[in-house]
């Protein structure tokens, strides 16, 4: 992703931030004191917590978090990662096309994309809204209790 301090447009904005930057990524985040929070973090352990209190997120597309955000009807920019056989972008993309989300490459993932097609989508509540119940309906709220009940069925049948 780039790396060419992509969070001065949403703070301008006044958009506060958690950026759950990975524990090898060696990014060190420096900001001016004044402004919204923008919180770096190498790591978070809930992410049930982390869910809640955002609006948005601005993430990968592996199919876990594809699957989290949409049990949770979190809209989402999905960046699939660049290389591989292609799963990430056909991970996001039902979830596109039914308005939950967005998609951008790697490749085109800059402050400028940031600050002209992300951020006025976070500044718009309505929209965020139509997003957040669009990547609901896609999401399976109910899986947990479907395998559980299926591992029941399959000890049952094999008693």
């Amino acid at each position: 992703m780039a790396a060419a301090r992509p969070w001065s447009a949403s703070r301008g904005a006044g958009i506060q931030v958690l950026h759950v930057v990975g524990p090898r990524s060696g990014l060190e985040v420096s900001l001016p004191a004044a402004g919204p929070p923008y919180v770096a973090l190498p790591y978070v352990d809930r992410m049930d917590v982390a869910y809640a209190a955002a609006d948005f997120a601005l993430c990968r597309s592996g199919a876990m978090t594809c699957a989290e955000l949409t049990a949770v009807g979190l809209p989402a920019a999905y960046v699939p990662l660049p290389h591989g056989n292609g799963e990430q972008r056909l991970n996001a993309l039902p979830i596109v096309r039914a308005g939950g989300g967005l998609m951008v490459s790697d490749a085109d993932l800059s402050p400028e994309w940031i600050r002209d097609m992300l951020v006025p989508i976070m500044l718009d509540p309505d929209l965020v809204a139509a997003m957040s119940q669009s990547a609901a309906d896609m999401g399976a709220r109910e899986s947990d209790e479907w395998l559980a009940a299926e591992v029941l069925d399959v000890m049952e049948t094999q008693r």
